[in-house]
């Protein structure tokens, strides 16, 4: 146990004693594979507790957690920051109001070119994000917000995915390229694509409805609705919302002090890692499978 005069915080070099400590709430912003053992130790200690995404690399492991949280009576959630983007919440917005009629497929991509390797803690290990035993991937990593964004765009629930991921060019271990495609329940279709090797890049979100169709080039730019309208075509430009990310820990606030309801739902957290565990089971196999959560 270490003081840091200049930051006014307390440096810990073993877990046992930063969690023997009076600590209410436990953020953890570590490696994508140690985020279940951490957890698992957080939650044990009656702690609340913040993962970044993904909260476990399983769905067994969400599970687990989440019932462990239950059992302790302690606060569990996931920091899914991109449901506070501003284009995701004005796509939701305008899907909302009915512009396009009754959606039927909706695209979602987050492409770009370029490595991550050093994006991250230089002192760590800055390309453990290309790295299997620390759960790289992309998958893992963006398809993470994506797929909670689709899920919760789309009312109905999943019902069963296709999945190919690829190891193009800055990993042999994990992906840096995927594409996925989710049916709902009632018929509605999601595509999620990521990429790191895309030197063009293709819109951001793309919909389709009985009545319309959405197109937003890139996160930044203004939304683009063509739609019917007592039987006349009608098209118009709609700026983007400004990002909120504070909001979650706003809501985290008084979902602690004030007992007030969770913005990110547990069985929300659940219903996307069960994506990502048939996501991960199709892409092996090369077939369709079943989501089951």
């Amino acid at each position: 146990r270490v003081a840091d005069k200049n930051y006014h915080t307390i440096a810990f070099s073993d877990y046992k004693h930063f969690l023997d400590t009076d600590t209410d709430l436990v953020v953890i912003a570590t490696p994508s594979s140690s985020h279940f053992r951490i957890a698992k130790m957080v939650l044990e200690e009656g702690k609340h507790c913040v993962v970044e995404k993904p909260i476990a690399l399983s769905l067994k492991e969400v599970a687990y957690l989440i019932r462990l949280a239950h059992k302790k009576r302690a606060v569990l959630s996931v920091f899914q920051s991109r449901r506070f983007d501003g284009d995701f919440l004005t796509v939701k917005r305008l899907l909302d109001e009915g512009l396009l009629g009754e959606p039927f497929t909706v695209e979602s991509r987050a492409t770009s070119y370029g490595s991550l390797k050093n994006y991250g803690v230089k002192e760590f290990n800055p390309a453990w994000r290309y790295k299997k035993m620390y759960g790289g991937g992309i998958l893992y990593d963006f398809g993470s917000h994506l797929i909670d964004q689709m899920l919760c765009l789309v009312n109905e629930p999943p019902v069963s995915v296709f999945c190919d991921m690829k190891s193009v060019l800055w990993s042999r271990e994990v992906d840096d390229y995927f594409k996925l495609l989710i049916r709902f329940r009632g018929g509605m279709t999601a595509h999620i694509e990521s990429s790191q090797v895309s030197r063009y890049n293709l819109p951001r979100w793309y919909a389709l409805g009985t009545k319309g169709a959405l197109l937003s080039e890139n996160g930044g730019h203004p939304i683009r609705v063509k739609t019917q309208i007592k039987g006349e075509e009608f098209e118009r430009t709609y700026q983007v919302e400004p990002s909120c990310w504070e909001r979650y820990y706003e809501n985290l606030y008084d979902v602690l002090m004030h007992r007030a309801h969770p913005i990110i739902k547990l069985e929300e957290v659940r219903k996307t890692a069960a994506v990502i565990d048939a996501a991960r089971v199709s892409a092996q196999k090369k077939r369709e499978e079943t989501v089951r959560y």
